[in-house]
């Protein structure tokens, strides 16, 4: 990374600077970094702990100035919390993003707190997002002192969700969510059965579904073209599985217009054979 020029220091352990060369502002965590520092000085990004590039649409200098540096090193706490747990490197994005939202938790008037019916539907599906949640929450409690409604962990998860996508957009996360709602609830209505939203295949299919959402939006098919032969296999073996695979596709066709290829179908049989065959618990 080139030379960075400061532009603010936050406090003595995180600074806002700016990128000489692609005029990028970016935030950057480490020891002592903002010590004794002054608009204007070289920044030696090698000694960061961590950097941040917040996406150009952000207004970074002007949503910092409503962030305090005991929520932004919180969110940077959860951040890194999160990328452990989830075992995978998250949007840059996500620092501003997140510390914007539990900045506005932390201020908001409690009369103002509405009910918002997704905060139910994420912890079964983004089951590890909210764990990531629940643990954010007893971080801001122990380093803040401060106790955030239970439904904040929901609304944390989704912030996680958002962040392994490459929409960067939250509107787009909650549509996938509502699209994936639906189509967990065509597969336990026509099986009649629940679905362990703990199991490896059900984390599985959602992260299926989330792709294949996005493949959707973009009208991006699969890079490989499947074989006939083994599409009518699949479909002739599981023809329960591919007849509720027909329900989604019409589904999705209706509300959206999109138009699911054969490949994407027999995917979705495959999955939804997984999930139906290890969940026997009836409704």
């Amino acid at each position: 990374m080139n030379m960075l020029t400061l532009i603010k220091s936050l406090n003595n352990n995180i600074i806002l600077a700016k990128s000489e060369e692609t005029n990028e502002e970016l935030i950057l965590f480490g020891n002592g970094l903002g010590f004794k520092k002054k608009k204007g000085d070289p920044i030696d990004p090698s000694k960061a702990q961590k950097v941040f590039h917040p996406k150009e649409s952000m207004e970074t200098s002007k949503l910092l100035e409503n962030i305090s540096t005991e929520v932004l090193t919180v969110t940077e706490k959860i951040v890194s919390l999160g990328e452990q747990k989830i075992k995978s490197k998250l949007n840059h994005s996500i620092l501003l993003a997140l510390a914007d939202h539990i900045q506005f938790a932390i201020d908001r008037d409690d009369d103002l707190i509405k009910d918002n019916p997704l905060q139910w539907e994420v912890p079964y599906l983004y089951y590890a997002e909210h764990k990531i949640g629940k643990m954010a929450l007893e971080i801001i409690k122990e380093d803040l002192g401060i106790t955030l409604p239970e439904m904040e962990a929901s609304f944390i998860a989704l912030h996680f969700v958002n962040a392994q996508t490459d929409s960067n957009s939250m509107e787009d996360t909650i549509l996938i969510t509502r699209l994936i709602k639906n189509i967990i609830n065509i597969i336990q209505h026509l099986f009649d059965r629940e679905l362990d939203k703990t199991t490896i295949n059900y984390s599985r299919f959602i992260t299926h579904l989330r792709y294949f959402i996005a493949r959707q939006k973009i009208k991006k098919r699969t890079d490989s073209q499947m074989d006939e032969q083994f599409k009518e296999i699949i479909q002739k073996q599981y023809m329960k599985s591919y007849a509720c695979a027909l329900i989604i596709k019409e589904m999705i066709k209706k509300e959206f217009q999109w138009q699911i290829t054969e490949d994407e179908v027999t995917y979705l049989i495959i999955h939804i054979e997984k999930l139906t065959k290890e969940n026997k618990k009836r409704l």
